[in-house]
């Protein structure tokens, strides 16, 4: 079996259909109920926290398909299907532009300065907790996988574990001898370039003191354009400028309405068709005219605010860090008992489904006990806007 063009629109709008219809009945909980309630009444960006749970979703079908790809020639690698390219990559590229757009807004909207320590114990708080219990998972399965037999050097195997456990910064070596150990979950490469963001975010607001911000933003993309082997740093380029942009009134009125969205659409299609490796500076720009559209608060006919995307959006950190572990069990599982290769479309696809239910539904408790105990303080220090963008 190879996934066609069909089938991955089909797989799509199935992945999409289960994963918010999970979102509708968890919404009906109290707990989940009163943290929308929160969400919707307060001054936010509310399409791009909808928007999230589409990322989100978008590189769970991009390493779906990729593992259908795997498992019948050996390769973790792009698909030949731009469209599945795009969804992984695209989907990562807006995260980027979202990071950047939303701290670089708390610089302009506190004059230029931050308090560090504080900028700092919030991320800690905010990504460390869930990102260890889902690291730990990985360490854990290497382990049953290897019969929990030391299969190397103690030393060696401390030092593989302190790897994935510093968020993947020092590399990702195979745990106690497992081959292909990163497969177990592959998403964690983009959250090292979040912490090179972070690390150089406090500089970049300094030196942007003044009135200096083009002159930074100038630099910056000098050395990305010359020095950058990936050319990924321009989403952050250009999330930063978008931050700036949506606080122009022009540019908020522009976004609105239907021609917004046709605009927004026309620009994510485009990319998908000519850009999907969307990590070059031309993809980078096509995806910041749809990135700034919804920052200015164009909900794309509301699917970018409805509810179950919006409850999609606060589990989208857990499910973007659970999908791929999910997915790798649940292959394993079912190739055990018949070849994954061997399985039809129609067959793969109901794997999927599983694979998303699953994904969503232990998002929804790590979100409840992981997530949300260590972020409740960050939320109610989050400043309210001087401005309100149109929901």
């Amino acid at each position: 079996m190879q996934i066609g063009g069909s089938d991955l629109v089909s797989g799509v709008a199935l992945v999409i259909a289960i994963a918010m219809a999970i979102s509708i009945c968890l919404a009906r909980f109290g707990f989940f109920k009163s943290v929308l309630q929160r969400e919707i009444s307060s001054s936010r960006f509310h399409a791009i926290d909808g928007l999230r749970g589409y990322l989100a979703l978008g590189v769970l079908v991009h390493h779906v398909v990729i593992n259908e790809q795997f498992y019948r020639t050996g390769s973790w690698d792009l698909t030949p299907s731009r469209l599945n390219t795009f969804l992984g990559r695209g989907s990562v590229a807006f995260f980027f532009m979202i990071t950047a757009f939303l701290f670089w807004g708390r610089v302009i909207e506190n004059g230029g300065g931050m308090d560090t320590l504080k900028f700092y114990a919030s991320r800690v708080r905010r990504l460390v907790p869930m990102y260890l219990a889902s690291a730990g998972l990985v360490i854990a399965t290497a382990a049953a996988l290897t019969h929990f037999r030391l299969s190397v050097p103690l030393a060696d195997l401390a030092g593989q574990i302190a790897s994935w456990l510093l968020f993947t910064i020092p590399g990702t070596p195979d745990i106690n001898g497992l081959k292909q150990t990163g497969l177990i979950n592959t998403v964690f490469w983009s959250l090292v370039y979040e912490w090179k963001f972070y690390l150089i975010l406090p500089f970049a607001a300094a030196l942007a003191a003044g009135g200096r911000t083009w002159a930074v933003a100038t630099g910056a993309g000098l050395c990305i354009a010359l020095f950058s082997p990936t050319q990924i740093e321009w989403f952050f380029v250009g999330g930063c400028a978008a931050a700036h942009l949506v606080r122009v009134r022009a540019v908020r009125e522009l976004a609105a309405g239907l021609t917004g969205s046709v605009v927004a659409l026309g620009c994510i299609a485009a990319t998908a068709l000519y850009q999907a490796n969307t990590y070059t500076p031309l993809g980078a720009a096509l995806l910041f005219a749809p990135f700034v559209i919804f920052a200015a608060g164009n909900s794309l006919f509301g699917l970018l605010t409805c509810r179950p995307a919006r409850l999609l959006g606060l589990l989208s950190y857990s499910v973007y860090l659970l999908h791929n572990w999910v997915l790798y069990l649940a292959s394993r599982l079912v190739n055990h008992y018949t070849p994954v290769a061997d399985l039809s479309p129609a067959h793969y696809w109901a794997l999927a489904a599983a694979v998303v239910t699953v994904t969503v539904m232990c998002s929804a408790f790590t979100y409840r006990f992981i997530e949300y105990p260590s972020i409740g303080g960050i939320r109610k220090a989050i400043p309210r806007r001087s401005w309100r963008p149109a929901r």
